[in-house]
């Protein structure tokens, strides 16, 4: 779970003291992995549109201190858009412009439906990038008509996006907002270009989220060395940004920013693929990507999943076991405590054995892991008393406390100790760190079936000694 508002990002006043981070040589596309070619793209895209939308606005405020404020947003997004311009390769032609403007609309259209919760809404993305890619079609069937010299290598890429479509699918009407769902409401700021968005404080903080998301979801899959620290870097300035416009919003129109944004948002959907997109429409294929896939999962060794991802994961299980331990009542509440005592317990001894120590050598003189280590001890603490008031049926007097010292140290971890991993340690290796976590959860599931004994002293004691074993394999 990312809540972009937890985190206060670099003030917009200091945003000029740190473009000499920002020193990336162009890119050579053809020696790129194409999910970076394409994260760039896109993100090039978002920061055009909203420096379009900062400037409306700024235009139609009142308000002589929200004007300058608004400004500087608009001001610090046109900086961040000419880096990201020294970032791409540089193009000859305007037919080169509006298939690189065509293929990022397509690649975001297409993020959005994989993303999206609600049915309907991804349905119209998925029309909306199959659109995308028709275009693109035509394009690239222009240029070689025109003779290009890249024509050839255009058509190519535009083939391998999606081989062709027998029949047109329907065209459906796209999604018009309000969205009912938060998530929902960044997808369509994001494609939909902001054009129907009315200029308000609102549509602002839709505006910043939106690129705190996509900014968070680039900089935690870039395996580039080069560019993943920018898109960090990006990130904490647009965090600042929402902050701004979360007062602005405050200000001007008595409400509360999670009103708009809601009070997190869910971890992301790769961008990586290494296959057409199977989400554009076409049913005579159906049968076939379901065979490929049974075949692939067969043959294919398991790449693993980032640890990161699972540690972050865990976080979000714990709020909402909480939540359902808060809610419950006799066995029910003690069966939701016994698994969120198991999770606690196996998460916190797979960062002590496998995260922390990574941190100590790759920042000796940082003292996060030490700070880290000691909350861990408290919660340690208040995990012990929860369970045994648990045990004697007085588990309302301290599980309010052992929330309040989990919830910190998941937002610091996250916060602090995570990006540096994301910057510093390769994605195979988090990966293979990634599999120790996956034997500690089975090996903390090894109990059997729920039952309210979880909550006994007795069985968290066994979960950890399991957990230990488990991780003495592979450290």
């Amino acid at each position: 779970m990312f809540d972009p508002l937890d985190h206060p990002g670099i003030p917009v006043d200091r945003h000029g003291r740190h473009w000499h981070e920002l020193d990336v040589e162009p890119i050579d596309t053809r020696a790129t992995d194409p999910s970076t070619v394409r994260r760039i793209s896109m993100v090039a895209a978002v920061e055009a549109n909203a420096e379009h939308f900062d400037r409306q606005l700024a235009n139609r405020v009142q308000d002589v201190d929200a004007r300058r404020s608004v400004g500087s947003l608009g001001d610090a997004t046109a900086q961040r858009r000419q880096h990201i311009a020294g970032v791409r390769p540089p193009t000859h032609h305007t037919a080169e412009d509006a298939i690189d403007r065509e293929r990022a609309a397509f690649e975001m259209a297409g993020w959005a439906a994989r993303n999206e919760r609600e049915p309907d809404r991804s349905s119209a993305y998925r029309q909306q990038a199959w659109q995308h890619l028709e275009r693109l079609r035509r394009y690239a069937d222009l240029a070689s008509r025109a003779h290009l010299p890249w024509a050839g290598q255009v058509a190519a890429e535009v083939d391998r996006l999606s081989p062709p479509l027998p029949t047109t699918p329907a065209r459906s009407r796209t999604p018009s907002p309000p969205a009912m769902q938060p998530l929902s409401l960044l997808h369509d700021w994001m494609v939909q270009a902001a054009g129907r968005w009315p200029a308000s404080w609102d549509a602002l903080v839709v505006q910043e989220s939106a690129g705190c998301y996509l900014y968070y979801a680039f900089m935690a899959e870039e395996d580039d060395r080069r560019l993943r620290p920018m898109w960090e870097l990006h990130l904490q300035m647009q965090l600042a940004h929402l902050h701004t416009a979360s007062s602005m919003l405050r200000r001007f129109s008595g409400r509360d920013p999670h009103e708009v944004i809601g009070e997190g948002l869910p971890e992301p959907v790769t961008l990586r693929t290494d296959r057409p997109p199977a989400w554009i429409p076409n049913p005579a294929r159906q049968e076939g990507v379901r065979s490929a896939r049974r075949r692939r999962r067969r043959t294919r060794p398991d790449r693993g999943q980032d640890v990161l991802e699972l540690l972050t994961e865990h976080h979000a299980r714990t709020n909402r076991l909480f939540d359902s331990a808060a809610r419950s009542t006799g066995d029910d509440k003690r069966v939701a405590f016994g698994d969120l005592a198991q999770l606690i317990a196996m998460h916190e001894i797979t960062e002590e054995r496998v995260i922390h120590p990574l941190i100590r050598r790759l920042c000796p003189d940082d003292h996060l892991a030490d700070r880290l280590v000691d909350e861990e001890s408290r919660i340690s603490d208040a995990l012990s008393d929860a369970v045994r008031a648990a045990a004697h049926g007085r588990l309302d007097d301290t599980i309010g406390g052992l929330r309040d010292v989990v919830a910190p140290h998941s937002r610091g971890e996250e916060h602090d100790e995570f990006p540096q991993l994301r910057r510093t340690v390769p994605v195979q290796e988090r990966r293979e760190m990634g599999r120790a976590v996956r034997a500690a959860e089975a090996a903390a599931a090894e109990a059997g079936p729920r039952d309210p004994a979880w909550a006994e002293p007795r069985a968290l004691a066994q979960t950890a000694d399991r957990v230990r074993d488990a991780l003495a394999g592979f450290f």
